[in-house]
């Protein structure tokens, strides 16, 4: 049994399709200047991390507590040990996974903190839930997806595709998702 199995629903954000379990250590006062820090835990069977995204605004720091880390950034990849930290500057396309054969935990953040533990509730929560999710954990539903990115495409970007490209996509689906009932607002998940 490990620190996350001791843990209540209450005290977890749960993504199981994707092996991604998160809980919030510290929430910044202020969301523009302070970091938000949380511990991750990442099944070491079918948990992929996050896809290769891009934070504009935000650092991104991890560090091992127990388990293997992969991480990819700056053009390197590099697996991390426990006590073993990577930061990862605003701007920097990157991409984090469990490298190792059991469950991978973590602290980390971002900083500033900004609406990033919204974007987890509503993404874990949605695949809690059984919306039909990426290996991890993202909405497969491209209208559900180009609304949340939409929401919050001022922390975020999905490294798949060019930019220019992305923002011209979202801009041009998430009108369509709105009007056929997706929403950006999941009371359900606050």
């Amino acid at each position: 049994m490990d620190a996350l199995d001791a843990l209540t629903d209450d005290d977890v954000l749960r993504s199981p399709p994707a092996g991604k379990y998160v809980r919030v250590l510290e929430r910044p006062d202020d969301r523009e200047v302070d970091p938000l820090r949380f511990e991750m835990w990442l099944d070491a069977t079918g948990s992929h991390g996050p896809m290769p995204h891009v934070h504009p605004e935000q650092d991104e720091f991890l560090q091992v507590i127990d388990g293997r880390l992969g991480v990819s950034h700056e053009g390197t990849t590099e697996t991390l040990t426990p006590g073993e930290r990577v930061v990862v500057p605003a701007g920097d396309v990157h991409h984090f996974w469990n490298a190792g054969d059991e469950r991978l935990h973590l602290q980390g953040g971002v900083d500033p903190g900004l609406r990033t533990e919204w974007f987890m509730r509503v993404t874990y929560g949605l695949a809690r839930d059984g919306a039909p999710v990426t290996g991890s954990g993202m909405p497969l539903n491209v209208l559900r997806l180009a609304v949340l990115l939409d929401e919050f495409d001022d922390m975020l970007f999905l490294a798949v595709l060019p930019l220019w490209l992305q923002l011209a996509g979202i801009r041009a689906v998430a009108p369509v998702g709105r009007l056929v009932g997706y929403d950006n607002d999941y009371p359900e998940y606050r």
